[in-house]
């Protein structure tokens, strides 16, 4: 069995991590994140991904879940009492925020509901894939 991540360890992770989130969702111009998208998209299709999968709009969707993730995967080790739905809860919570910043302070940035969506399922993929390991772990082996 693999030896368990500290808390200290998975601390400094989330907050480094969030760290490079806020950058990535604050920064006044949309070329970082728009770049970032196309960038996965471009290697995805050059990986084979189908044509559907790598068009923009999707592929942003998918990008802005994914990138959400890890915030609920860290957190639900970090706070374990915290459940899946207090992760979404938070998730929503938080993507509404930046959104709401982006189209009031940040002229050349674009706030869509879509990426409170994208961001709220995000939330709620990385507590729940926490939980489903968590109820892997305890089920003994047939």
């Amino acid at each position: 069995m693999a030896p368990a991540i500290s808390r200290r360890t998975l601390a400094v992770v989330l907050v480094a991590y969030g760290a490079a989130l806020a950058f990535v969702l604050l920064v006044p111009s949309g070329a970082v994140p728009s770049s970032g998208a196309s960038w996965t998209a471009d290697l995805a299709d050059r990986l084979g991904a189908p044509a559907w999968m790598v068009e923009p709009s999707r592929w942003e969707f998918v990008a802005n879940a994914l990138m959400i993730t890890p915030v609920s995967a860290l957190g639900s080790l970090l706070w374990p009492r915290l459940t899946w739905r207090d992760w979404t809860a938070y998730a929503f919570v938080a993507a509404g925020a930046v959104e709401l910043a982006q189209g009031l302070f940040l002229p050349d940035r674009s706030a869509a509901f879509v990426d409170v969506v994208a961001n709220t399922l995000g939330g709620l993929l990385g507590a729940a894939a926490v939980w489903v390991v968590r109820r892997l772990r305890r089920t003994p082996a047939a």
